[in-house]
């Protein structure tokens, strides 16, 4: 017989277990660890800023390049064996992978700093390149150091704080340089070309690619060796997930250690027998640090394999293999003198 006071009540018992299992589904996947999102998904989400050649920039056929892109190919090799499992979306600020859940890493030559790790509640890996503010001149004017520029006008960028570290530089080493702000490297070629600034300041990073815009010879513009501030660009995760954080922090570590044992994406077969214990558990030959990491044991191998030591990589985007050329200067493993290394990886 027909009841209509059992079918609500059915209904009811229908509706509640309905929820309660959206419920579960929802705290299975609030649960799930960001690698383990990563990986049902099936690729890596990686926010940069497109438009800075040698850091982040797209070739004639369409492709990322770049130090910031190498950083996401290399997190990508670590996870799932391949480089190219990334989807690379524009991050206008770093605070977007605070409020965005779908990005998994921001990398963007972004400066590390209190405040953004702090208020943001997000954790910088290790560090990809030590920059800082430089000076770039024309070669013909034979200056060789920054004090040769005293009682003369520098161009400096007018949306950053470039132009309040030229004056408080100036001030205290008694230059007298007078700061003209600039919008953007068109200004800077047509101050050169008029006299009105005999350099241009801007961080190390940013000078390398004006060199590919200021007339027709990069070669015909040097950037000089002394920087006056330190910016150390890193990518950025969030606070709330260790392991991710481990995995960003042990791929650039790998790469970073790779230089320094002298295994590059070229040798690196050979390498596999090697005695050096440090090297083997690298290379996975050994076990225990992808285990340690929720990787593979191979996962250092992949990203060597396929991107190649830190070398390899600032050689490539910025350094003597590039249009750009930037010298390694502080960059440089800590071996010979620079301020990269790694800590062991056992």
């Amino acid at each position: 017989m027909y009841s209509p006071t059992g079918l609500i009540q059915f209904s009811k018992y229908t509706l509640v277990l309905v929820i309660l299992g959206l419920c579960a589904a929802c705290a299975e996947d609030t649960a799930q660890s960001r690698l383990e999102q990563v990986k049902k998904r099936g690729f890596l989400t990686c926010g940069i800023w497109p438009g800075i050649p040698g850091f982040s920039s797209v070739d004639d056929n369409g492709r990322y390049q770049g130090i910031d892109i190498e950083v996401c190919r290399a997190m990508s090799a670590a996870i799932f064996g391949n480089p190219d499992s990334v989807n690379y979306v524009t991050a206008k600020s770093v605070e977007q992978l605070h409020y965005d859940d779908e990005l998994d890493i921001v990398s963007r030559r972004i400066t590390w700093s209190l405040s953004r790790s702090a208020e943001n509640r997000l954790i910088f890996g290790p560090v990809i390149f030590y920059d800082g503010q430089g000076f770039l001149v024309p070669k013909r004017l034979g200056i060789e150091s920054i004090e040769q520029m005293a009682g003369s006008s520098v161009c400096v960028q007018s949306v950053e704080n470039h132009a309040a570290t030229l004056a408080t530089y100036s001030i205290a080493n008694d230059l007298n340089i007078t700061g003209v702000p600039i919008d953007n490297n068109e200004d800077v070629n047509f101050f050169f070309k008029t006299g009105r600034c005999i350099a241009y300041s801007a961080d190390v990073s940013l000078l390398g690619a004006a060199k590919l815009e200021l007339g027709e010879n990069p070669e015909d513009f040097i950037i000089l060796p002394k920087m006056i501030s330190k910016e150390p660009l890193a990518p950025l995760v969030r606070m709330d997930d260790d392991q991710f954080f481990e995995i960003l922090r042990w791929t650039i570590f790998a790469m970073i250690a790779a230089e320094e044992f002298g295994i590059t994406s070229k040798n690196i077969d050979s390498m596999l027998e090697n005695k050096s214990l440090e090297i083997r558990l690298l290379l996975g030959v050994v076990p225990g640090n992808g285990s340690a990491l929720g990787l593979n044991e191979n996962w250092a191998y992949k990203v060597i394999k396929n991107i190649g030591n830190y070398g390899e990589m600032f050689d490539r985007n910025i350094g003597s293999d590039s249009d750009i050329k930037l010298e390694r200067g502080i960059n440089k493993s800590w071996d010979k003198g620079g301020l990269m290394f790694a800590p062991r990886l056992r």
